[in-house]
């Protein structure tokens, strides 16, 4: 099943979420929403007193991990697609969408398109067997809404 962004727009566009992991302008969530503490580099002597006790991870952690190779990552990650470029690509008429999800039905601002992610994969696994994706809600690292298995994208 396919998603369409619909409605008051000038184009209706037809979103395949299967064919994102192959887009170069898929994100690994892990990258775009921070859960580790960053290390401060103020204090030399704290912060080798805290990776040597285990209290913070040293910084080449995530440098290996941008060097696993493509396949494994691939296999293995969790990754979102920013929703702005479809959302502009249809020409909206109207400033506000509103999108059809599990737990119902939920208006939002165009304005906001840029901080709008579509969840596609989950651990290298399709999110939903049918295509479906979980619309989240990411504002400077932070993951703010999730609004699961989202079936409808209609400008109002």
């Amino acid at each position: 099943m396919l998603l369409t962004i619909s409605g008051k727009v000038e184009f209706t566009i037809t979103l395949d979420s299967s064919a994102w992991i192959f887009d170069d302008r898929k994100l690994h969530l892990d990258t775009l929403v921070s859960t580790e503490d960053e290390i401060s580099f103020e204090d030399s002597k704290e912060w080798n007193r805290q990776i040597i006790e285990g209290e913070t991870l040293p910084p080449t952690l995530k440098t290996e991990k941008q060097f696993k190779s493509t396949k494994q990552e691939l296999l293995e990650g969790t990754f979102v697609m920013n929703l702005s470029p479809f959302l502009e690509y249809a020409e909206p008429k109207t400033f506000t969408y509103r999108i059809t999800h599990k737990n119902g039905v939920t208006e939002l601002p165009y304005k906001d398109r840029y901080s709008h992610y579509a969840q596609f994969s989950n651990e290298g696994k399709r999110l939903y067997d049918d295509g479906m994706i979980d619309l989240l809600i990411i504002e400077n690292n932070l993951l703010l809404e999730r609004y699961e298995y989202v079936t409808k994208i209609e400008f109002i």
